[in-house]
């Protein structure tokens, strides 16, 4: 099984980047949900999105908050601990 994981993760790595966080979240973003969860699983896929929630835009945002069942609170706190997400020039 982990090797057809990692297969699947290597078909977004186009930059050959190390960073497993960088391909999980691209995954979340371009490949079909379904597989995504069936591969890593919700509480593992939630401290992704949380970690990284800077790398997603409005609609994958909100699409995996609500999959991910992401409190409001949740969210705030991962807001405020990342610093990209302090200062906004623009609304992304």
């Amino acid at each position: 099984m982990r090797n057809s994981v990692e297969k699947r993760e290597q078909r977004w790595n186009w930059d050959k980047t190390r960073d497993k966080t960088i391909l999980i979240v691209r995954r979340m973003q371009y490949d079909h949900p379904a597989e995504v969860l069936s591969d890593y699983g919700k509480e593992f896929l939630k401290e992704v999105f949380l970690k990284k929630y800077h790398m997603f835009d409005r609609l994958n945002r909100n699409f995996w908050k609500v999959i991910l069942k992401v409190s409001d609170e949740e969210l705030e706190e991962a807001v405020r601990d990342n610093p990209r997400l302090k200062v906004k020039i623009w609304n992304p």
